[in-house]
C-alpha cells in the first residue's frame, strides 16, 4: 500500500484507455493490412516495423494516412470511464501520458471530450518515467513493457495492461500485470486502501 497522502495517478491512452479490438481483431492490424494489401504479421510487437517488417518511411506513410481516423473512431475500454469518473469525484489528480506525437493533440482531446473521460493533465512524451516522477504520479498503467520498466525505475508502481505484444514478459518487482479495467479497479483500491463497494454504489456497476 502507498504511504504518502498524495493521490496522483496516471494512465497511458493507446491500449489502456482505448479498446483496440474489433470483433477479436486489432484495429491497427486491420488498418495496416488494408492499407498495404498482402501484408502479413511477422510477430506480435509494439513496433509496426518489427511486427510487419516495414520501413520507418512506410510506417510514417501509414500514420499520415490512417492515424487520425483510428484515433477518432477507437472505442474506450470497458470500465475505464467508471473508474476515472470515480477517481475524479474522490479528488484524485489524473494524468494521461501518451507516446503519441503531439500533432495528434487535437484529435486526442476531441476523443477524450466525446467520451467524457476526465483528466487533469494530458502529456505527449515517449520518455514517461522522468515525466511521471516530476508530476508526482504514484501509480501508472501502460501496455508497453519498456515504459513499465522506465516508470518502475523512477520509483513509481507500474501496471502492465495485457496485450499480445507484452505477453512474453513476466511481472517483476514493482510491475504488476492486469488484464482488464476490473483488475485495475481492484489494484487501485487495494493500493490506496479504499472500499471497492463505493465504486459500485456511485457508478451503478
Amino acid at each position: 500500500m502507498r504511504q504518502s497522502d498524495n493521490r496522483i495517478i496516471g494512465f497511458d491512452i493507446d491500449g489502456v484507455l482505448t479498446d483496440e479490438l474489433i470483433e477479436g481483431e486489432n484495429i491497427w492490424q486491420r488498418e495496416l493490412e488494408a492499407y498495404f494489401p498482402g501484408l502479413e504479421l511477422l510477430e506480435p510487437s509494439f513496433s509496426f516495423s518489427a511486427a510487419y517488417g516495414l520501413s520507418h518511411a512506410r510506417v510514417s506513410e501509414f500514420m499520415d494516412a490512417r492515424a487520425h481516423k483510428i484515433f477518432r473512431n477507437v472505442k474506450p475500454q470497458a470500465g475505464c470511464k467508471e473508474l476515472l469518473d470515480w477517481l475524479e469525484r474522490m479528488d484524485f489528480i489524473i494524468h494521461l501520458v501518451t507516446a503519441r506525437d503531439d500533432r495528434y493533440g487535437e484529435v486526442t482531446k476531441e476523443w477524450l471530450k466525446e467520451h467524457e473521460l476526465p483528466y487533469a493533465g494530458l502529456w505527449f512524451n515517449e520518455s514517461k518515467g522522468a515525466l511521471c516522477r516530476s508530476l508526482g504520479i504514484e501509480m501508472f498503467v501502460d501496455d508497453y513493457w519498456e515504459n513499465c520498466l522506465d516508470i518502475r525505475d523512477h520509483g513509481i508502481v507500474s501496471l502492465l495492461m495485457s496485450a499480445p505484444h507484452n505477453l512474453p514478459y513476466s511481472a517483476e518487482k514493482g510491475i504488476y500485470r492486469v488484464r482488464s479495467w476490473r483488475e485495475i479497479d481492484a489494484f487501485t483500491f487495494e493500493y490506496y486502501g479504499l472500499d471497492m463497494g463505493n465504486l459500485a454504489e456511485t457508478s451503478g456497476a
